[in-house]
Formats: structure tokens, C-alpha cells, sequence
């Protein structure tokens, strides 16, 4: 199967649709692809949106992402495209980055093709990095809105990119606001 750059539109999405959006170029010769995916979530249509679908803080699906480094060579062979120097890298906000806009991309290995698609993992397990951006990396109910907790703790996504069904685990939340976490009154800091 081929892929085709510039194939679809990243605003656009589908549920059920993938979209190799972009690679970035990180340190050590490596590029980072991002796939994004429409999904429907664990609970299903919302109501929320259907209430509320004239209001552009609402969405029918949730378009989640995952990233993955790669290196230029084996991503080319592995997607069939060209992501050397000349390809149309552009500057963006400090950062090299290559829209590619690929519908449904297709990963070849071994003679076989490999669709990609994201998978998420909710946990209460943050990674350090999560800890250290709990007001970003925590889920929240819409995108500026409480914080969704599992059992009193602040939940976490852990993104992946598989080439198989994805299993995806969504926590049940919690239906009061409460979460399990100290601050430290002399810095502020929040401690999980």
C-alpha cells in the first residue's frame, strides 16, 4: 500500500481514521513521527457534544496522539517516503518539522504491511515527565476543566504507536473532585 503525502487534512478527522501528521527532527539523527487518530473514548457518543455541538469547546470524537523516534533511513524504507534534507522541512516555532499529512498510513516490514494506529493506556502512574506537568499531561474533563481523578489520583495517558488492534484502557473516573496529592508548602510544588 502506498502512502501519499498531503492525503488528508488533520482537522478533518474521521472516527476511525489515522493521520501521520508530521516528523520532527530530534537530537541524535533521529526523527519523531507523530499519528494522531479519531477515537470514540471509553464512554462512548457524548452527550455533552450532542448538546452542545454548535460550541467549539465540544468535539463528537477525541483525535488522540502518539509519537515514536525513528531513524530517517528505516522510516523511509519502512513508509516508502522521502524524509532526507531535501524534503520540505520547514522551521517551526525553533523546531525543523515536515507536515506529511498521510490518511491511514501503512508501515512494510518483512513484504507485509503494517497499519498504524494509536493505542492508549490510562494509568495513575505518571512518568517523570508527567510529574512534572501535571497541568498539562493530567486528563481533564474538556480542555480547560477539572481534572478527571481514578480513585483519588490524577490520571495519565501513555500513547503508543502498534501495528496490531489496539487495546486500548480507559480508568473508570471518580464521581467526586477529590485527589490524593500534597503540596509542599514551601515551594508550592504539587508531590503525587
Amino acid at each position: 500500500m502506498k502512502n501519499v503525502i498531503n492525503s488528508g487534512d488533520p482537522a478533518a478527522l474521521k472516527l476511525g481514521e489515522v493521520m501521520l501528521t508530521n516528523l520532527r527532527k530530534i537530537s541524535g539523527g533521529f526523527v519523531q513521527m507523530e499519528l494522531a487518530e479519531a477515537k470514540e473514548g471509553g464512554r462512548g457518543l457524548s452527550a455533552a457534544f450532542v448538546f452542545n455541538q454548535s460550541d467549539s469547546r465540544f468535539s463528537l470524537n477525541s483525535v488522540r496522539r502518539a509519537w515514536q523516534p525513528a531513524t530517517p533511513s528505516d522510516l523511509e524504507a519502512a513508509l516508502g517516503i522521502s524524509v532526507g534534507d531535501s524534503a520540505d522541512w520547514k522551521i517551526v516555532d525553533g523546531q525543523e518539522i515536515l507536515e506529511l499529512n498521510i490518511l491511514n498510513p501503512v508501515a512494510t516490514f518483512d513484504g507485509r504491511d503494517y497499519p498504524m494506529q494509536v493505542q492508549i493506556v490510562e494509568t495513575v502512574e505518571a512518568t517523570d515527565w508527567q510529574k512534572a506537568n501535571i497541568t498539562t499531561a493530567a486528563k481533564r474533563k474538556g480542555k480547560d476543566g477539572d481534572y478527571i481523578t481514578h480513585m483519588g489520583n490524577y490520571i495519565f495517558t501513555k500513547a503508543s504507536i502498534v501495528f496490531n488492534t489496539p487495546e486500548d484502557v480507559y480508568l473508570k473516573p471518580d464521581t467526586s473532585k477529590s485527589v490524593s496529592t500534597t503540596v509542599d508548602t514551601e515551594t508550592g510544588e504539587i508531590l503525587l
